[in-house]
């Protein structure tokens, strides 16, 4: 019993290294959207770039709003959100821009 518990308490300080901050805290599991901008421009196109964390030791991705832009091709911006989403061992970190 007691190896069962060392374990949980193991795989779960690991798992607490893949998880993303957000404004409301820490959690095992996340899925939240966050605006970040907002401007008088309209447009249907939509960029995403994204982030990546397995465990806390592996982390890739550009997540920045030029990339983002650039897949979408977008010129002009209308907004930029920020997407999380966290499952405990993985997390993913999302720029999405909306614009022309």
């Amino acid at each position: 019993m007691k190896k069962v518990f060392v374990m949980m308490a193991a795989a779960m300080a690991l798992a607490a290294c893949a998880t993303p901050s957000t404004e409301v805290g820490h959690a095992l599991f996340i899925q939240s959207n966050q605006p970040l901008m907002v401007t008088g421009n309209t447009g249907k196109k939509v960029g995403r770039a994204c982030g990546k964390n397995i465990l806390g030791l592996l982390i890739s991705g550009d997540m920045s709003v030029e990339a983002a832009k650039k897949n979408g091709r977008i010129t002009k911006v209308a907004s930029i959100d920020k997407e999380i989403k966290g499952y405990a061992v993985y997390a993913e970190v999302c720029t999405v821009v909306t614009g022309m």
